[in-house]
């Protein structure tokens, strides 16, 4: 049987990761799995070679063990999970903000330290941003923008954001310019290979983390970091959403950035520059929320139910309310639309099945709604699987909606269903 290590081609990587796994405490978990194998300490009771790791995997060190074993001792595993990932760069970053987005996977300790990677990274240098844009756009940034502020607006795993000025047939107009970091692509593309080798191991050497999906949740990443890859894509979901929305009363309330394509590459979008305020900033100014959150739910529904194509990653960073300073008639600004969710026709319907049963306190009909949801990969037997959702349901069913914690019933009702071997599609998932 060939072993994980010699189906990897990037060994140097691979012992990168295992080394900042077994930092962080994780030692066992790398030896389990034969990324790596314990040190022999020379005597007689020298570990066996199935508990010390695969005999071709890289030696793990004294050191590094004794690091990890000291750390585990005064940080939660939670926080160590988002530490390694913290640590691995661009591709991890971007995992862990996926994986936050999977509460009906992930614990709430673990979601709530991965939601700490939607913070801000150290930027890269105005040099590096320069050789990007002019490479891919093929001419100086003297040439293509008016001009072009050196310090970035914010900085993140894929990449940054500058502002500048575009000339246009309409006139000069502020845009912002989203630009991917040097060599990413190859980065992230190098770093999928491994994590598709490293999940399947996980799960067939340690069966309890099925539970988690390593494989579900690197597949999904695989699919969102491939499509954020690529500016165009995003450029082109933006001139959806705004045309989806065009001449209806939604359409409003709601914006999208426009772009400007003769400066925009598959590394490079110059976007409508949103001149608006952060919820938070417009609400303390005099913006009615509740307004808002009615026009916002109104906007989700639009794009869920009728139009089957929705945002999938609305955290409180990618809305920019427009309409001070006297926020009389707010509109809700959506950016960063390089994560969207696709439903069709049919799965739209039982997702409307599935509301209804809940607003019905109907348990046995939200179990049939998500099991129409799902795939079932083994025969379910439907009295237990039924009984099984109406006691997860309960401690939720006809409570008032605020008193309920969607994330965890979600959760809770896709692992009741995962327990009996009904898989639930990602984009459903990105819906809750």
């Amino acid at each position: 049987m060939i072993s994980v290590v010699s189906a990897v081609r990037d060994l140097g990587r691979l012992r990168e990761i295992t080394s900042v796994l077994v930092r962080h405490g994780f030692g066992e978990v790398v030896t389990r799995v034969g990324f790596g194998k314990k040190p022999r300490k020379g005597t007689a009771s020298d570990p066996p070679p199935s508990a010390r790791g695969s005999d071709d995997a890289p030696e793990i060190s004294t050191d590094e063990l004794a690091k990890g074993e000291e750390e585990k001792t005064r940080t939660s595993t939670a926080e160590r999970i988002r530490l390694v990932l913290q640590d691995l760069g661009p591709s991890f970053i971007k995992l862990g903000q996926i994986a936050s987005t999977r509460p009906d996977v992930l614990p709430p300790d673990v979601i709530t330290e991965l939601k700490k990677l939607q913070e801000s990274v150290p930027p890269v240098s105005f040099e590096e941003v320069r050789k990007v844009i002019e490479t891919s756009l093929g001419e100086t940034i003297e040439k293509a923008f008016v001009s072009f502020e050196e310090t970035p607006l914010a900085a993140a795993s894929i990449g940054q954001v500058h502002r500048a000025v575009l000339a246009t047939p309409d006139g000069e107009q502020e845009v912002v310019v989203k630009v991917q970091r040097p060599n990413v692509g190859s980065i992230v593309q190098r770093d999928l290979e491994l994590l598709h080798i490293m999940a399947a191991a996980l799960e067939r050497a340690i069966p309890e983390t099925k539970l988690y999906s390593p494989i579900g949740l690197v597949q999904q990443f695989d699919r969102s970091i491939t499509a954020e890859l690529n500016f165009t894509i995003e450029g082109e979901n933006g001139e959806r959403f705004a045309k989806n929305f065009e001449g209806t009363p939604l359409g409003e309330l709601v914006r999208f950035p426009k772009v400007y394509k003769q400066a925009s590459s598959k590394h490079c979008l110059a976007l409508e520059f949103f001149d608006g305020a952060k919820i938070e900033k417009a609400v303390a100014a005099g913006m009615d929320g509740k307004v808002v959150a009615k026009n916002a739910v109104g906007v989700v529904i639009k794009m869920i139910f009728e139009d089957g194509f929705f945002h999938a990653d609305p955290h409180p960073g990618n809305i920019i309310m427009l309409g001070g300073p006297t926020w009389e008639a707010p509109v809700i600004g959506l950016i960063d639309l390089g994560m969207v969710g696709r439903l069709s026709p049919e799965l739209r319907d039982r997702t409307v099945d599935l509301m209804v049963a809940a607003v019905r306190k109907d348990a046995y009909a939200v179990a049939d709604a998500l099991y129409t949801i799902g795939r079932p990969t083994k025969k379910v037997d439907m009295r237990d699987y039924r009984a099984e959702v109406a006691l997860l349901a309960e401690k939720y069913l006809g409570r008032p909606l605020k008193e309920i914690d969607l994330s965890a019933m979600l959760r809770d009702l896709v692992q009741g269903a995962m327990k009996y071997g009904i898989e639930i599609p990602t984009d459903f998932m990105l819906v809750g």
